[in-house]
C-alpha cells in the first residue's frame, strides 16, 4: 500500500490517537515502573528501532497504531479490563458516526435560523433528549407504568371501564344479539344450501366473511364511497379465498336479505329496555351461530320421521313468525317466548293431537303470561291449522310431511 492510500484510508478514519492518550501510556508504563527497555523486552520487540517507535507512540505522534502495536503495549503493562476502560472509554461513549454528522448537519441548519426561533429549536432539543435519556435510564417511568423499571420490562395496566362505557357496552350487546338472531338464520339457511359447496373445514371461513359484510352494511358511515370500498374489499378477500362467485353471491345475499329485513321491521332502530337488562342482569341472550347449528345438525342422526316432524315444526314457526311480523312484535325478546311456546305445542301435537286435551292445558297455562292473551290464542290456533295441513296424507299436488 502506497504513503498516498494510506493518507487517504487514514483521513477518512474517526479514531485518531491523539497525544493525550499517548500521555495515558505514558502513566501507565511509569506506574509499573518500567524503561523504555523493559517494556521493548516485555513486548517482544527488541529492535534498535523499537525505542523509537515506542516513544513516538507515546508522544501521539502516531495518528493511527496498530492493534497489534496498541495491545502488546498493553499486555506488557499489565493493564486489565479498567485501563482499557479509562484509555478509549471517552472514545466508545461518543454517539455513532452518522448521528455525529447528523448532528453537524442541524447545527449548521440551526445557525441560518434567527435567533428566536434558534433558541426554541435549540430548548426543544435539549428537552427530548433529556427525556429519552430519562425514559431509557428507567428514572421517569411513563403515564400508567410502575416506576424504577426498563421500558423494554414494563407492563401495560389494564383500562379501567368507566360506569358510562359498561352500559354502552351493555346496551351494545343486546342490540347485537338482536340483529344477530335475523342474521344467523339467513346465514345458515345460505349455509345449508352451500354445503355441498363449502368444505366443512372453510364453513367458519366464510361464515365470518358473510359477518364482516353484515357489520358493514348495519355500520354507520357519513361517506358512502368508505361504505362501498369496505364492502369491495371484502369481496376481493373472499375470492382469495378460494371460494367460488355463486359461494360469495349466496353469503352476501344472506347479508343484505338480514339487513333489508332489519330495516322493514325497525329493529334497526330498537334497543332494550331497562326492565330486560336488569332481568337477564346485563347478559345478552346468546345466539348460537350458523357453522355451530351445521355442526348440531350433523352430530344428530336424522331419520325420516324427523325429517318429517322438523318439516312441520319450522312450517308452523314461519307461520306464527309472518304473524308476529305483521303486528310488529318480531323484536327478540316476544318472539323467543312465542318459539318456544309453539316448540312445546308442536311436541304435545306430534304425541296426543293439536285438539287434545294436552294442547288446550298447555294454550290455558301459557296463554295469559304473554303480553297478550287474546293474540297468544290466535296463535296457538294458528299453529293447530298449520300443523294439520302439513301432517294430512299427501293429496295430489298438496303438501304432507308424512
Amino acid at each position: 500500500m502506497t504513503k498516498r492510500q494510506k493518507a487517504t484510508r487514514h483521513s477518512r478514519a474517526t479514531f485518531v490517537f491523539t497525544p493525550e492518550l499517548g500521555g495515558k501510556l505514558r502513566h501507565l508504563r511509569r506506574q509499573r515502573s518500567l524503561t523504555m527497555k523493559d517494556l521493548a523486552s516485555l513486548m517482544g520487540r527488541d529492535s534498535p528501532g523499537a525505542f523509537n517507535h515506542l516513544a513516538k507512540l507515546e508522544q501521539g505522534k502516531l495518528s493511527h497504531p496498530s492493534v497489534n502495536l496498541l495491545l502488546d503495549y498493553l499486555r506488557g503493562c499489565g493493564a486489565g479490563p479498567q485501563d482499557l476502560a479509562a484509555l478509549f472509554g471517552p472514545y466508545l461513549s461518543l454517539p455513532p458516526v452518522p448521528r455525529v454528522k447528523a448532528d453537524a448537519a442541524v447545527k449548521k441548519l440551526v445557525e441560518v435560523l434567527p435567533g428566536r426561533e434558534q433558541q426554541k429549536v435549540l430548548t426543544w432539543d435539549k428537552g427530548m433528549t433529556k427525556a429519552y435519556q430519562e425514559r431509557k435510564m428507567g428514572t421517569v417511568p411513563r403515564p400508567g407504568r410502575s416506576e424504577g423499571l426498563s421500558p423494554f420490562s414494563r407492563k401495560k395496566q389494564p383500562r379501567v371501564e368507566t360506569d358510562q362505557q359498561r352500559v354502552i357496552r351493555i346496551v351494545w350487546s343486546f342490540v347485537h344479539a338482536n340483529w344477530n338472531e335475523i342474521f344467523e338464520q339467513q346465514l345458515y339457511e345460505a349455509m345449508l344450501k352451500l354445503k355441498d359447496d363449502v368444505p366443512r373445514s372453510r364453513r367458519k371461513v366464510a361464515c365470518d366473511l358473510s359477518r364482516r359484510y353484515f357489520g358493514v352494511l348495519t355500520r354507520y358511515y357519513a361517506n358512502a364511497a368508505r361504505r362501498k370500498n369496505a364492502l369491495d374489499r371484502i369481496e376481493q378477500k373472499a375470492e382469495e379465498e378460494g371460494f367460488s362467485k355463486q359461494t360469495i353471491a349466496a353469503l352476501i345475499d344472506a347479508a343484505m336479505r338480514s339487513y333489508q329485513q332489519l330495516l322493514l321491521s325497525g329493529r334497526l332502530d330498537w334497543e332494550p329496555t331497562q326492565e330486560e337488562i336488569i332481568r337477564r342482569r346485563g347478559q345478552a341472550p346468546a345466539v348460537l351461530k350458523a357453522e355451530v347449528r351445521l355442526e348440531i345438525d350433523e352430530a344428530r342422526p336424522v331419520s325420516e320421521e324427523n325429517k318429517a316432524q322438523n318439516l312441520v315444526r319450522v312450517m308452523v314457526q314461519m307461520a306464527v313468525n309472518e304473524k308476529l311480523e305483521e303486528k310488529k312484535l318480531d323484536h327478540f325478546s316476544v318472539k323467543r317466548h312465542y318459539q318456544a311456546w309453539i316448540d312445546r305445542l308442536v311436541e304435545i301435537g306430534f304425541r296426543h293431537g293439536p285438539g287434545s286435551p294436552e294442547w288446550q292445558t298447555a294454550v290455558d297455562a301459557t296463554a295469559p303470561k304473554l303480553h297478550d292473551e287474546a293474540f297468544a290464542r290466535q296463535m296457538a290456533a294458528l299453529a293447530a291449522e298449520t300443523f294439520n295441513r302439513w301432517t294430512k296424507p299427501r293429496a295430489p299436488g298438496g303438501p304432507s310431511a308424512t
